[in-house]
């Protein structure tokens, strides 16, 4: 087959030259697969069926101290009109004053001392959450000490724009103004401009606006805003909620005269270190808690269909709960139901509601209506069968997605499994009973879905399921996580299994020791350890090292550079080949590559010499080298062309060197990006699935599959265009990936 590009590329023609004859290799269906893990909630606000966030009341308490004023960490008070801010992990007093791109903001900033740290406004905030840079805004800030006027960039991360020489006094009040026009700031200091930049690189387009100490105390008093030329003052005024202790990501719920005691009870918690109780205290109405699910992005409800779930609670004296699906602000009850609670120690109630009205931007709340208190423990919330896979836990509408995508392999690993809490027998038996514990990615993550839920997932979607463990999971805890997975039903973990509901083997073949390891001796050590454990349970599961990034080629694989975890020989590595050699069982290696786009990043340039270094090292060991991380800082096209890239590169190099490829990130919800991977496949909001352009790739490739790499000649100006064709085994189909 012989082709000519329609058209020219700089004026030259292009042409592609297919001998559908010469086969080169097999290409396997394993390279369109994804990555999935809890960053940027993929699970617990995601795929997970669990509609309400702050299940189990772990987040410390949301303080609303002044009234239109959300605080997200830190100590603020309240004196004469100024308030005083203070704590060490970048807190932030966030406006609820709506997002706006171009006008004024101002304020007036006192810092006692010329101690380290440094205060001002945060404007253009969108998404703020807890957490240093748990935000998405600029950052204009005065450095006493080093005097100097700061002007930074937060992305959920931290980017210094510059920092500008300014006077910064001490012991006065300091006028401190910015304005913003398009992508243009300009900061004034007691009426002098200190700076006018342009943002060029990564202009934030609108948000409301905040103050933020760090690492010191600071006052802030005269807060204003002008839009329109119209100057609006933002006193600071106490809120009438400020007393009530409420777990962050719920909220206060009162209507009519009634008065709500909230308080966060550590005494007895149902899981973890607190619970959280409501007292109806008096008057006439009701109180209670709201949940609006993920960082309250709202809950969406569709009219007739049926909601399951169940709380666990507890009461010293017998009173009424009720639990409703509300509008945003509660002034629509789409569906309520009376929940008697017994005075008895933790009990649980089940319920389902049916609502009648559609929502998007809905909440669920607990509430009482007349005098009373419950300890709550944990509140669970899910669509009916209709809105779940197969029965499983799971959103419908994201795995017939990820099915449609044309998903072939999906890893359940990442930087995820990393956290020191993060074990496999914390995710078995009753979900609700599960102990939340601190994650990678969040701090009071959920072990309601877990490792078997993701293989449960796998199995009934049609998915090759691969989790990875961490690596410091103990040789006696994985002979029971084996026994577990794989063993028969009559043994002891095997009986466990089918008490959790699946009383076959889950057949496990293929598990990853680790994610992003430095694989050095100590590494070794440890995968020694656990691989005989395991080899000794099961002679036909495939360990797969956790290994990280190279970005230079590999000449020598005892002396090298480039490497992300420093090392700068493969020495570990040959002990593992000999290690799988002495048992003769098969190893993988798991490399990850940048897929930033347009172009080929430099790791996925080393990585064939990768591959060939193991090939020097292996001594006939068994072994396969696979990429379970293309990553990047986008979902554009771009990123698209960078993922066909790398796809291609592994093609060429075959099915029996690299057998699998899976880009991260599976799955992204839309607008709630608070880890930095900005790289979703498939984005999703509480009533939609959409494809990004590398998720329409997968699909692609997926469709179209063809095991046979025949031979392609590519003849195109300055070598742009990269080429593979596969074919059918019968020769019934061409495929031609061009990028």
């Amino acid at each position: 087959v012989a082709a000519a590009l329609g058209g020219v590329l700089m004026a030259q023609e292009t042409a592609i030259e297919i001998d559908a004859d010469a086969v080169l290799g097999r290409v396997g269906p394993g390279l369109t697969g994804a990555c999935i893990e809890d960053v940027n909630h993929e699970i617990y606000g995601g795929l997970y069926s669990q509609m309400i966030f702050g299940e189990s009341f772990q987040e410390p308490p949301w303080r609303a101290p002044f009234r239109g004023f959300t605080a997200y960490g830190g100590e603020w008070r309240l004196t004469d009109g100024t308030v005083w801010g203070e704590g060490p992990d970048g807190p932030k007093l966030v406006s609820e004053v709506p997002a706006f791109s171009d006008g004024e903001v101002g304020v007036e900033v006192f810092l006692k001392d010329a101690g380290g740290g440094n205060a001002g406004l945060i404007v253009r905030v969108d998404r703020p959450g807890p957490g240093a840079d748990n935000f998405a805004g600029y950052e204009v800030s005065l450095d006493a000490a080093a005097q100097v006027l700061r002007l930074g960039r937060h992305r959920h991360n931290w980017e210094l724009i510059r920092d500008i020489p300014c006077e910064v006094p001490i012991g006065r009040w300091i006028a401190l103004v910015v304005k913003l026009a398009g992508n243009t700031l300009e900061v004034h200091v007691d009426g002098r401009r200190v700076i006018r930049h342009e943002d060029r690189d990564h202009p934030l387009e609108s948000g409301t606006i905040g103050l933020r100490p760090w690492a010191r105390e600071a006052g802030f008093r005269n807060l204003w805003l002008q839009r329109d030329g119209i100057t609006t003052p933002l006193p600071f005024q106490r809120s009438a909620e400020s007393g009530l202790e409420v777990s962050r990501m719920w909220r206060p719920v009162q209507r009519g005269s009634a008065l709500l005691a909230a308080r966060l009870e550590t005494a007895g918690p149902f899981v973890g270190v607190q619970s959280q109780r409501i007292e109806f205290l008096g008057g006439g109405g009701e109180v209670g808690i709201g949940n609006r699910g993920l960082n309250r992005q709202g809950m969406a409800f569709v009219a007739g269909r049926p909601y399951e779930g169940h709380v666990w609670v507890r009461a010293v004296r017998p009173v009424d709960l009720f639990v409703a699906l509300e509008s945003d602000d509660g002034t629509e009850i789409h569906a309520e139901k009376r929940l008697p609670v017994a005075a008895t120690d933790w009990q649980r109630l089940d319920f389902e509601l049916t609502p009648h009205l559609d929502e998007t931007q809905g909440r669920f709340a607990l509430k009482l209506k007349a005098a009373g208190a419950v300890d709550i423990g944990y509140a669970f919330l899910q669509p009916g069968a209709w809105g779940r896979f197969q029965g499983l836990p799971d959103r419908r509408d994201v795995v017939e997605a990820l099915q449609d995508q044309g998903i072939t392999v999906l890893r359940y690993g990442g930087s995820m499994i990393n956290a020191p809490e993060y074990r496999w027998k914390q995710m078995i038996g009753p979900r609700d009973r599960r102990p939340p514990y601190r994650g990678t990615w969040y701090p009071h993550s959920s072990n309601g879905w877990g490792i078997f839920d993701f293989l449960n997932l796998c199995e009934a979607a049609g998915f090759l399921g691969i989790p990875a463990v961490n690596m410091n999971e103990s040789p006696a805890d994985m002979a029971d996580f084996m026994e577990y997975v794989n063993g028969s039903a009559d043994s002891e973990w095997g009986r466990r299994r089918a008490a959790d509901g699946h009383p076959a083997p889950y057949r496990l073949k293929c598990l990853e020791l680790g994610n992003e390891e430095r694989v050095d001796g100590a590494y070794f050590e440890k995968f020694k350890a656990l691989a005989e454990t395991i080899w000794a349970r099961d002679p036909d599961l495939t360990l797969v090292v956790g290994d990280f990034v190279y970005s230079r080629p590999i000449h020598d694989p005892m002396h090298f550079d480039g490497a992300a975890s420093r090392i700068t020989s493969l020495a570990a590595h040959q002990k593992i080949l000999a290690l799988a050699r002495e048992h003769d069982r098969e190893v993988w290696f798991d490399v990850h590559v940048w897929t930033e786009g347009p172009g080929a990043s430099d790791d996925l340039r080393a990585l064939p010499s990768y591959v060939a270094a193991l090939e020097k090292l292996a001594g006939g060991a068994r072994h396969k080298v696979v990429v379970f991380e293309f990553n990047a800082n986008n979902h554009a096209q771009r990123r698209a062309l960078g993922n066909a890239l790398a796809i291609q590169v592994v093609e060429q190099l075959g099915e029996g060197r690299i057998p699998i490829a899976t880009s991260a990130n599976c799955l992204q919800v839309d607008g709630q990006n608070d880890n930095g991977w900005n790289q979703g496949l498939l984005f999703l909001n509480p009533s939609q699935v959409w494809l990004q352009p590398p998720g329409y790739l997968t699909r692609m490739l997926s469709r179209n599959h063809a095991p046979l790499l025949v031979k392609t000649t590519v003849r195109s100006p300055g070598d742009v265009l990269q080429v593979t064709a596969k074919r059918a085994e019968d020769g019934s189909a061409l495929v031609v990936l061009a990028v």
